[in-house]
């Protein structure tokens, strides 16, 4: 497999001599900075990593040629989720005409907080529909290896929890057209580090040219899944367990089936209290930022982007 990155260009270097660019915008929505910086070491290429870091909020801008000689640039914030108003923080750099905005919504099954995601799915897609009306969304769940340590180390994980929260986010992202993508970077005797990553580079270009995904799907390894939107069904989803009912999903009614069935975060099991929402186990003021002048570093490398 080809390096589908060997043409990055440094951050906030433009592309030059270019006949035709094409510019779009990409944010990266993530639970922690530990899951941001892993992400981003796994899916963009060496280096690009540190750009990208945040406690909070940032932003960076990247260019590539792609496989057709077509120059992208990509106008990139990160956001670490810490309050249900997170991505208000991103409304201003978001007002003013702009090309589709590609999400990345990172999840971390190493986080253990798999009991919350639903929640807090449909909260993100929520307001992003309210921040953007041109999306393209895609699920990311890192560190999908655990499944196996979750099953093999504790009592509470059955291959039954697995499966119920694939077929729930298969039929989540079906529905709200998006693409859902497994990443584990456990390497195999087949597929060696490099090219697993590689791997997942290409993924994640794929997505934001809008390139034909077929190649790259998987629906059976159940930590290396793969499914690019537009490619699951109803039926498919039901192969899993045909007793599931994906139209559920979008019912209140599932919403707290899920929180019940899915075994709670050792955070929570170890409290004895039931939380619905992430606010309440990490709030804003748990972050020792200051977000006014996180915000003021952003808006001026926002200004000096702009000017390039």
């Amino acid at each position: 497999m080809s390096n589908a990155w060997d043409k990055l260009l440094a951050q906030n270097e433009s592309v030059v001599n270019a006949e035709e660019t094409f510019e779009t915008t990409v944010v990266i929505y993530s639970p922690s900075g530990r899951t941001l910086h892993q992400f981003t070491t796994v899916c963009f290429p060496e280096g690009t990593s540190p750009a990208l870091d945040t406690d909070l909020i940032n932003y960076a801008t990247i260019g590539w040629t792609s496989d057709l000689d077509q120059c992208y640039t990509l106008d990139v914030y990160t956001l670490i989720k810490n309050s249900a108003d997170t991505l208000d923080l991103i409304r201003p750099f978001l007002e003013k005409p702009t090309s589709k905005v590609h999400w990345l919504i990172l999840l971390d099954w190493s986080l253990n907080d798999q009991k919350l995601w639903l929640s807090e799915l449909f909260g993100t897609f929520n307001k992003i529909k309210q921040l953007n009306d041109n999306n393209d969304l895609s699920v990311w769940c890192l560190n999908s290896s655990e499944i196996f340590n979750l099953q093999r180390n504790t009592t509470a994980w059955q291959s039954a929890h697995i499966d119920f929260i694939l077929q729930t986010l298969r039929s989540f992202c079906h529905f709200n057209e998006s693409s859902l993508i497994y990443v584990d970077e456990d390497s195999s005797e087949e597929e060696e580090e490099e090219t697993q990553k590689l791997r997942y580079q290409e993924i994640l270009k794929g997505i934001i040219e809008g390139k034909d995904m077929k190649r790259h799907l998987e629906m059976v390894k159940r930590s290396k899944i793969v499914i690019p939107k537009g490619y699951d069904s109803i039926g498919l989803i039901k192969t899993i367990d045909e007793r599931f009912e994906p139209s559920e999903v979008g019912d209140d009614q599932f919403v707290d089936k899920y929180t019940d069935f899915v075994p709670a975060m050792d955070v929570i099991r170890d409290s004895g209290k039931s939380y619905n929402d992430l606010d309440k186990l990490h709030p804003l003021s748990s972050f020792q930022v200051d977000i006014q002048e996180e915000l003021g570093k952003m808006f001026v490398k926002h200004r000096k982007s702009s000017k390039v």
